[in-house]
């Protein structure tokens, strides 16, 4: 059965998809990890200026999808910019654009504030209602991460987010007007659910690839974080080992306040650090599950490609010519990646075969 992609447009609650579908040119939205807020674009047809005008701060979701898996949420957030372009013989179009972060919101106001002896959870909730955000989801592993003091250094709320994301081994986002931090690498929703994995394989939904297994850049072995011991009046290095590196140690340029700080610290980087081994971008059939942090099973392709990596980015591109595709940006290749283990002369072998097991392969082309 032939696969249709679908899509439905809501504004405010509203479901404008049977008033977009005949002027819709393409729909795209982007998720990247370490972005503080994903965000979305609609071009229309907008003959004879027929299309209503969107206002600022407008909720939005879209959903993405195929005749026979149904349409799953790729977005939801709030109108942020309108532009109108045209000529005499081009015609009229509306570009709208959106943002997981409403634009009118203070989440982007510098703010000076601090809590001691508390959680992350609990700070990254005080601190998300003092910039008047809906609701904040810290993933549970994330949640109960204790420090001594916790500070906003005159910065947005967005911008305390994405810092201190860094510094436990999280990732933040903005996402319908609500905070989320997530742990970087464990392929987990904020609630602590394994994501399901996304299939690429030759032959089937795989369209083409692009990857690196393994950086060419120098890794280090270890990184170490430090912090100063008022007892023993001196300073105390934590280290953590960095699977396959090899270069010599690196040191972060910034001091932590605790042991527990320093710990945390050193396995953000150590964490930074495996997630860079190697990288590339792989393009699919469009599929509404393939998002950051859920791992990607490649398949089909060649020893030493084959395997399972991290999706890092996504952009979702919907179009009236080419049908629906999604290009995975990927890191973090397993271990079997970058291994050619087959002896002799190199000769033609067979594609490997793709796993069977539970995983989303979206396949919707064609024309929208």
């Amino acid at each position: 059965m032939l696969r249709k992609p679908l899509y439905r447009v809501e504004v405010n609650g509203i479901d404008y998809t049977s008033r977009f579908r005949p002027v819709v040119k393409s729909i795209r939205v982007s998720d990247r990890s370490g972005v503080a807020t994903d965000s979305a674009s609609i071009l229309v047809a907008d003959r004879n200026g027929s299309v209503k005008l969107p206002t600022e701060g407008d909720r939005m979701r879209i959903l993405l999808g195929d005749s026979i898996d149904g349409v799953g949420l790729a977005f939801s957030g709030f109108v942020a910019d309108v532009l109108s372009r045209g000529s005499k013989r081009g015609g009229r179009e509306l570009d709208i654009s959106a943002k997981g972060v409403d634009p009118r919101s203070s989440a982007r106001e510098a703010q000076g504030r601090h809590l001691d002896d508390t959680t992350l959870g609990e700070a990254a909730k005080k601190f998300a209602e003092n910039a008047g955000i809906d609701g904040v989801v810290v993933a549970p592993e994330l949640s109960l991460i204790e420090r001594p003091y916790w500070s906003m250094q005159f910065e947005s709320f967005m911008h305390w987010g994405q810092r201190i994301s860094r510094e436990v081994g999280a990732t933040f986002k903005m996402q319908d007007g609500k905070a989320i931090f997530l742990p970087s690498n464990a392929g987990k929703s904020a609630g602590g659910v394994a994501l399901p994995t996304v299939r690429a394989a030759f032959g089937e939904n795989l369209l083409n690839w692009s990857i690196t297994p393994t950086s060419s850049r120098e890794r280090s072995r270890k990184v170490r974080a430090r912090y100063f011991d008022e007892r023993k009046s001196r300073w105390i290095d934590r280290d953590a080992e960095i699977e396959g590196g090899s270069g010599p140690i690196f040191t972060d340029r910034f001091t932590s306040s605790s042991e527990k700080t320093a710990d945390a610290r050193a396995a953000s980087l150590k964490s930074r650090a495996e997630r860079n081994g190697g990288e590339g971008s792989v393009l699919i059939l469009g599929t509404a599950f393939a998002k950051p942090e859920a791992p990607l099973l490649l398949s089909g392709t060649r020893p030493g490609i084959d395997g399972t990596y991290v999706i890092d980015g996504v952009e979702h591109n919907l179009t009236k010519r080419g049908g629906y595709v999604v290009t995975c940006e990927v890191k973090k290749p397993s271990s079997e990646v970058g291994k050619d283990s087959r002896t002799g002369s190199a000769t033609p072998s067979s594609p490997s075969t793709a796993s069977t097991s539970p995983t989303s392969t979206g396949r919707a082309a064609g024309p929208v």
